[in-house]
């Protein structure tokens, strides 16, 4: 992560579960963090959790299934602290619009900006998964499009899934190296897969 960066408005969907970690180490860093996420309840423990740092979280309580509702979220929190520089977005299936709502936003309102997708382990079934980045993508050239796939670990003769402290420390990994395509743990052999 280039020092510069650290005063950017980063934006992370899904951020009070599985990527918490990532989220407090980014406010951590200096950043302003907003956060979307359906719980209260968890936004606010995150909030408290970065009250002490040189950044913040900006919580932004919502389902993100409702794309109205989404965008305009997004649009008042870069009213209010600046367009963002960097995007990680833990986006669920039951949403298959969402991710190309937060880009809409993204590209009308920041001239550059980073956007880690997260995936889970079924883009990467050798089968059915598809690596390859959304196909609308090419339509927004400030977009620097990024995608990490979450794999599982392999120990004791068989298989687990990923931890939180795991899956946060993988993703803060990949977004600090700016590695195009990473994957947290392992995808081999698929036949592992617990």
């Amino acid at each position: 992560m280039q020092p510069a960066e650290r005063r950017l408005h980063a934006l992370v969907v899904g951020g009070t579960g599985m990527l918490r970690g990532l989220s407090l180490a980014l406010a951590e860093e200096g950043r302003m963090v907003s956060v979307v996420a359906r719980t209260p309840s968890r936004l606010q423990s995150l909030t408290d959790a970065a009250k002490d740092f040189s950044g913040g979280i900006n919580p932004l309580p919502l389902d993100y299934r409702d794309g109205a509702r989404l965008q305009n979220a997004l649009r008042r929190a870069v009213e209010r602290f600046g367009p963002f520089g960097l995007a990680v977005c833990w986006i669920h299936s039951t949403a298959p619009e969402a991710l190309r709502q937060v880009v809409e936003v993204i590209a009308d309102t920041s001239e550059s900006c980073r956007l880690f997708h997260v995936r889970g382990s079924a883009a990467a079934n050798p089968v059915t998964g598809s690596r390859r980045p959304p196909e609308w993508l090419a339509l927004y050239s400030n977009i620097q499009y990024r995608q990490v796939i979450l794999g599982f670990v392999i120990e004791d003769g068989g298989s687990r899934w990923l931890t939180h402290a795991e899956i946060s420390g993988g993703v803060l990994d990949a977004v600090r190296k700016d590695r195009p395509f990473s994957i947290v743990g392992t995808v081999e052999p698929w036949s592992f897969r617990p």
